[in-house]
């Protein structure tokens, strides 16, 4: 009987002791679960930093990107986002204020009504009529000038300064010109001819780099309002339709209605464009008391959803930063998904937002107790 207690025992023992073990990994496997959960929200959590900027008033300033370009007197100075040895003051020639400034993170310039001055170029350009408006790219620039005519001529340069391609329109055709966010070297124009009756809408397309045409778009029967460009699509924002076209073949995939409403902003939410819509009525998204979040994808359907978006009381600004929709009130910034759920908040301790401006796609300007903070929304 002695032997048979002894065995029992043992196995008591031993069954003990493998429950204790059980648990044991158990708990430890609950443990890493959580702390790998918690590593996952905080990689998928966004991230809301201030900082703030010498900026006055008076200041003539434009976002390029990689930091905040602003003039000051005779001086133009540069703020990088993220390194302060690329920081940078210059005196500007030519004795008078430039009239405007713009850049990009390869290049930047000013310029007034008959030159423009690309920083760090050769020398300065020499419109052969009134310019109107300047566009920088990766590694180039495109200068649109009136002439005596008043036909438009849109020339691109090189970040040397060096001209490289002209293009020329008759009377009030040109619309707008830029560059694709896609590809700095991607120049389009878009052209109005309404001689038909009714509206109709050319949009070209230009390598620089290869010195080469990529596609001509036409729209018809609605105005073209903004072009959007992704590596795979071309996204024209008309007034009744979104319409996404191949960036590849100019070929039209899908279109999707918009119903009285105005397209405010756009950005890429997790590889899909993400659209902020106001009613047409609405002056601003503060004014119409509520935003539209339409959300399309990049495939051969759109696959659209959209949400609604209710601000809150005292809301200065609805801006796509980051992947969300950043409203900024007086008091504080909350940040909401493409569906519409309310994550990261921040609330100002002290004084009082007067306005916002969106200085690119993970950058706002907020104007607070009489200075500047850039509000920074992303990893």
């Amino acid at each position: 009987m002695a032997r048979r207690r002894r065995k029992l025992v043992v196995r008591d023992r031993r069954k003990t002791a493998l429950r204790i073990a059980v648990t044991l990994v158990s708990l430890i496997a609950l443990a890493g679960l959580v702390v790998l959960a918690f590593f996952l929200a905080r990689s998928c959590s966004m991230d809301l930093t201030q900082r703030e900027l010498p900026l006055v008033r008076s200041d003539t300033y434009c976002g390029t990107g990689d930091g905040l370009m602003y003039i000051r007197a005779d001086q133009l100075n540069f703020l990088s986002y993220t390194d302060e040895d690329k920081d940078f003051t210059k005196s500007l020639t030519g004795g008078a204020a430039p009239d405007g400034l713009v850049g990009s993170p390869g290049v930047k310039a000013v310029y007034s009504e008959y030159s423009v001055q690309i920083i760090g170029g050769g020398f300065d350009i020499t419109a052969e009529g009134v310019i109107e408006k300047v566009r920088c790219g990766g590694a180039f620039a495109a200068v649109c000038s009136r002439m005596p005519n008043g036909a438009r001529r849109v020339t691109a340069y090189s970040s040397a300064g060096q001209p490289l391609r002209s293009f020329d329109f008759d009377g009030g055709r040109l619309v707008d010109f830029g560059f694709s966010e896609a590809s700095g070297s991607t120049l389009w124009i878009m052209e109005l001819d309404t001689d038909s009756g009714s509206p109709r809408t050319t949009i070209s397309t230009f390598d620089l780099e290869r010195m080469s045409s990529t596609g001509v778009i036409t729209v018809s029967d609605q105005l073209i309002e903004r072009l959007y460009f992704t590596g795979s699509s071309v996204y024209a924002i008309g007034t009744e339709s979104l319409i996404r076209y191949s960036a590849s073949a100019n070929r039209e995939i899908y279109r999707v209605q918009l119903y009285g409403y105005r397209v405010e902003d756009i950005t890429l939410s997790e590889g899909s464009p993400m659209l902020m819509l106001v009613p047409r009525g609405a002056g601003s998204p503060a004014e119409a008391g509520s935003v539209r979040l339409l959300t399309v994808s990049q495939k051969d359907v759109a696959d659209e959803t959209a949400v609604t978006v209710t601000l809150p009381e005292g809301t200065v600004g609805c801006h796509l930063c980051g992947g969300s929709l950043a409203v900024v009130s007086s008091d504080g910034v909350q940040l909401f998904s493409s569906k519409g759920e309310a994550t990261e908040k921040t609330a100002f301790k002290t004084g009082l937002t007067l306005s916002s401006e969106k200085l690119d796609g993970k950058h706002i300007l907020m104007e607070r107790n009489g200075g500047f903070v850039l509000l920074t929304v992303g990893k």
